[in-house]
């Protein structure tokens, strides 16, 4: 993973297809500056009809506030839409930023991405 002058792990999006469901790796630092790299790519992914999205945060090194509110828009997406999102996260301190961003219990996330597909 390339790493910009002062030492940051550029945000990007990686994008695949597992069965019935859109993966969405978000690799690198998603904070405000990084959310206009990823956000487009999960846009893509929740759009259309009955969308089916497993957003993987495992590859993630640093997410905040801002990556809390590009989270909130993708579900938002996905229900206005009938469809369905996972979130697989194993990451302590982005577990703790969804806890103080009351998204735990919305997001549900799991530990791997066997789990977020076993679930219904």
């Amino acid at each position: 993973m390339g790493r910009g002058r002062r030492g940051r792990r550029a945000p990007r999006v990686h994008t695949h297809r597992v069965g019935a469901y859109t993966v969405v790796e978000l690799h690198g630092e998603i904070d405000i500056a990084g959310v206009g790299s990823v956000g487009p790519g999960l846009d893509a992914a929740t759009a259309g009809d009955e969308p089916a999205v497993i957003v993987d945060l495992r590859p993630t090194a640093f997410f905040d506030c801002s990556g809390l509110g590009l989270l909130c828009r993708a579900h938002r997406r996905v229900m206005e839409r009938g469809g369905r999102m996972r979130l697989v996260c194993d990451n302590a301190l982005i577990l703790r930023t969804l806890r103080a961003g009351r998204l735990l219990d919305v997001l549900r996330p799991v530990a791997t991405l066997d789990e977020a597909l076993r679930e219904e």
